[in-house]
C-alpha cells in the first residue's frame, strides 16, 4: 500500500478522534465533499524547523524563477474563511538544497555519496504567514529544483487557532511546468527532474486522491504564480477553553 494510501485513510479518520462523535453533516465536510473538504495529508518529511520566521517574502538571496503562492485556509466543516491560521512553508533551492539542515547528497540510484552540503546556518525558502480575515495568505518565493528521488514538491503545515488538528501535506508541481522552469537559469546546468510523474493521475504519488494537491501555475510579470485552498480541521471553542499545551507559541 502507498504511503499516501495510508496518510488519507488516517486523515479521513481525524475528526472522529475529538468528542467520540461529530454530526453526519461535519463528517461528510471532512471526508471531502466538493470544493470544501479536508487537504489530503502527506507526512512531514526530514526536513521541517519548528520555529520559521514569520515573513511573506521567502528567496532572500536564492536565485530561482519568481513564484507567488496564494493560499486560502477553510475550516472543511463550515467552508468558511479560518482567520487566525498559521501557515508554515518550505521548499528546496534550484539545486535542491534546504536551508537550516545538512544535505545529504544522492547518487542516482538513491544512495548517499558520502558528500554534504551543509546549510544549517541559513533559512532562506522558509517562512510563515497568520491568514487575515478572508483566511488568506501570500507567499513570495522561487520555483523549488528538484531532488532524487522526489517530484518536484513544496511542504506545508497549517495551524488553526485555537481548537484544531494541524494539517501537514505537500503540493507537487506539473511535469510541463517544471520542464519549462528547468531550461532555464540557474536551474539548466542539472536538466529535467528525471522523476516523473503521471499527468492524468489526480495526484503525483497516489491516483486515488482527489487532486488536490497539485498547484495549478499561471504567467505572473517574469514569472509563476499559484492559488490553492486549503480545509483543515478546527473546532473553535466548541469543546470549551483550549488548554496551554494545544495553543499556539
Amino acid at each position: 500500500m502507498k504511503r499516501r494510501t495510508i496518510l488519507k485513510g488516517l486523515a479521513s479518520l481525524a475528526p472522529i478522534s475529538v468528542g467520540g462523535n461529530l454530526l453526519a453533516e461535519e463528517a461528510n465536510y471532512a471526508r471531502g465533499t466538493g470544493v470544501c473538504r479536508l487537504i489530503s495529508q502527506d507526512i512531514l518529511g526530514p526536513f521541517a524547523i519548528e520555529q520559521p520566521p514569520l515573513r511573506s517574502e521567502l528567496a532572500l538571496d536564492q536565485a530561482g524563477v519568481p513564484l507567488e503562492l496564494r493560499f486560502q485556509v477553510l475550516n472543511a466543516f463550515n467552508c468558511q474563511p479560518l482567520p487566525g491560521a498559521r501557515v508554515s512553508i518550505w521548499h528546496s533551492n534550484a539545486d535542491g538544497m534546504y536551508s537550516a539542515v545538512e544535505n545529504v547528497i544522492l547518487d542516482g540510484s538513491g544512495q548517499p555519496t558520502g558528500e554534504k552540503v551543509d546549510y544549517r546556518n541559513r533559512d532562506w525558502l522558509r517562512g510563515a504567514q497568520v491568514s487575515d480575515e478572508a483566511g488568506r495568505v501570500v507567499f513570495k518565493t522561487i520555483v523549488p529544483g528538484w531532488y532524487f528521488p522526489r517530484p518536484t514538491h513544496l511542504h506545508l503545515q497549517v495551524f488553526p487557532p485555537d481548537f484544531g488538528e494541524v494539517a501537514t501535506t505537500q503540493l507537487y508541481f506539473p511535469d510541463t511546468d517544471c520542464d519549462q522552469v528547468y531550461r532555464t537559469e540557474p536551474y539548466a546546468k542539472r536538466g529535467p527532474n528525471t522523476v516523473r510523474t503521471d499527468p492524468t493521475a489526480d495526484s503525483p504519488v497516489d491516483g486515488t486522491d482527489e487532486g488536490d494537491l497539485w498547484l495549478s501555475l499561471k504567467p505572473n510579470g517574469s514569472g509563476l504564480a499559484a492559488e490553492h485552498t486549503i480545509g483543515v480541521t478546527f473546532y473553535g471553542k466548541e469543546f470549551g477553553e483550549l488548554p496551554d499545551i494545544y495553543k499556539q507559541s
